[in-house]
C-alpha cells in the first residue's frame, strides 16, 4: 500500500513538523455548466480534506558494548534491517486501514471472491466515477484473495508471460489484468460488519448536503464505522452519478458509516460520508435524495438477508486509483550530542526514517531508536472501491 499518493510530504515544514499538525488539501471545484448564450454565474466551492500527522511510530533496540564488539558480526543486517522491516510493516497497516473510509464496495462480506468479474464490477465503479484511466490504477489483495483469483484464472486465455509469472510466484502480483497493476498485501484491513437486525428505512428526507441520515425500524443493531449503506427505491432511486457528466450510473450510491452507532428503540441517526447532495447542487452525488421510508441495504444486502453478513469479518481488498488516498511522511529533527543521528530518507518514495544511536555510560549500553512521523488520509472516496472478502 506504499503505492498510493505521496506528493504532500514536502508541504509540511522541513524538519519542523510536529505530531498533530494538519494540512488542509483542496479538492477541485465542480461546476454544472450552462446551455445557451446567457451567463450563469456559479459559485466556486472548494472542499477540503484534512491531512493530519497522526502517527509517530518507532522501533527501539539496546545492546551492550560486549555484544556489539563480539556477538554482532553484521549490525546493519542483523539489527538495523529487521527494525526497518517492522517499521515499514506498521506504516503499511495504517495505510491499509484507509479502506475503512471508502464508501463504494462490491462482493460479499466473509466470502473470498473467486472470479475476475467481482473485480471487474469494481473497475466499472471507477469508470463511472471518472477515475483517471492511467497507470495509477491498482488492485491490492490479501493473500487468500490473491491466490484464489490466480488459481481460478489459470485456465483462461491470457498473456503467456503473465500466466507464467503467476504460476511461478503463485500470485497475481505485478500483473496488468483489467488495466491495473495487482499487488498482494498481508496487512489488508479486516473489517467486522455490525450486528444487524430489523427492516430499516429512512425516517424523513435528509437535507441537501446532510452528513447524517435519520433511520428507523432497526432491531438490536450496531452499525460499525466502515460499514457501507445504500438507499434502495424503485420509485425514487438514489443512484450514484458520474461526477463529470452528472448522469446516473444506474447503480445505487453507497455511503460509509463514519462512527459506530447502536439503535435506540429502533432508531439510528447514521453519520455518513460523503455528505449527500441531490439535484441542483454542483456537488451532486445522487439522482435523488432518499424519500421517507426508503429501504436501507448494508453492504449491498437487503434486510431479509442481514443474517448472512451480520458480524462477519471481511478483508477490505481494494481496487482503486493511487490518488484515492495519501501518505505524508515528514522529516523529524536531528538531535545533537549523540553517537549517531541521521535520516534514511528518499524524496522519490516520500519515506523519511530518523535513526539515532546513543551510548549510556552508566550501563555500558548502546540504544538505537528509529522514528517516523506521518499522516494518512482518504483524498477522493470515489477513486477507491472495497472488494469484500
Amino acid at each position: 500500500m506504499m503505492r498510493i499518493n505521496g506528493e504532500y510530504s514536502d508541504q509540511f515544514e522541513f524538519g519542523g513538523a510536529v505530531l498533530g499538525q494538519t494540512l488542509n488539501i483542496r479538492k477541485p471545484p465542480r461546476y454544472i455548466g450552462r446551455l445557451g448564450q446567457a451567463v450563469s454565474i456559479e459559485s466556486i466551492t472548494e472542499t477540503q480534506v484534512p491531512l493530519t500527522l497522526s502517527y509517530q511510530r518507532g522501533v527501539d533496540t539496546q545492546v551492550s558494548s560486549q555484544n556489539l564488539a563480539l556477538d554482532i558480526d553484521n549490525y546493519r543486517t542483523r539489527i538495523l534491517k529487521p527494525q526497518i522491516v517492522r517499521l515499514s510493516n506498521l506504516i503499511d497497516q495504517d495505510v491499509c486501514n484507509l479502506a475503512q473510509g471508502l464508501n463504494f464496495s462490491v462482493g460479499t462480506p466473509g466470502t473470498t471472491p473467486t472470479t475476475l468479474s467481482t473485480y471487474g464490477a469494481a473497475k466499472v465503479i471507477l469508470d463511472n466515477n471518472a477515475a483517471p484511466d492511467d497507470d495509477g490504477r491498482l488492485a491490492i489483495l490479501n493473500p487468500m484473495a490473491d491466490f484464489t483469483l490466480m488459481d481460478n484464472l489459470k485456465g483462461l486465455f491470457h498473456n503467456g508471460r503473465e500466466i507464467s509469472s503467476q504460476y511461478d510466484t503463485g500470485s497475481m502480483t505485478k500483473s496488468s489484468t483489467l488495466g491495473m497493476s495487482w499487488w498482494m498485501d498481508q496487512n489488508i484491513y479486516v473489517h467486522t460488519v455490525g450486528t444487524l437486525g430489523g427492516t430499516p428505512t429512512t425516517n424523513g428526507v435528509p437535507a441537501q448536503g446532510a452528513s447524517s441520515v435519520i433511520t428507523q425500524s432497526w432491531t438490536s443493531t450496531t452499525l460499525n464505522a466502515g460499514d457501507k449503506i445504500s438507499f434502495i427505491s424503485t420509485s425514487t432511486p438514489v443512484n450514484a452519478i458520474n461526477p463529470q457528466s452528472f448522469q446516473s450510473t444506474g447503480s445505487p450510491m453507497q455511503f460509509v458509516v463514519t462512527a459506530t452507532m447502536t439503535d435506540s428503540g429502533g432508531a439510528i441517526t447514521i453519520p455518513i460520508a460523503p455528505a449527500i447532495y441531490g439535484p441542483g447542487s454542483n456537488l451532486q452525488n445522487v439522482t435523488n435524495l432518499p424519500a421517507t421510508t426508503t429501504a436501507i441495504y448494508v453492504w449491498n444486502t437487503p434486510a431479509a438477508s442481514f443474517a448472512s453478513i451480520s458480524a462477519k469479518q471481511t478483508p477490505n481488498n481494494l481496487v482503486g486509483h493511487k490518488d484515492f488516498g495519501t501518505l505524508a511522511m515528514v522529516d523529524l529533527p536531528l538531535p545533537g550530542g549523540t553517537d549517531k543521528a541521521y535520516r534514511a530518507a528518499s524524496r522519490k518514495s516520500g519515506k523519511s526514517i530518523r535513526v539515532i544511536r546513543d551510548y549510556v555510560s552508566t550501563t555500558d549500553q548502546w540504544i538505537q531508536r528509529l522514528d517516523v512521523l506521518y499522516g494518512t488520509a482518504v483524498l477522493r472516496q470515489e477513486l477507491g472501491v472495497v472488494v469484500a472478502g
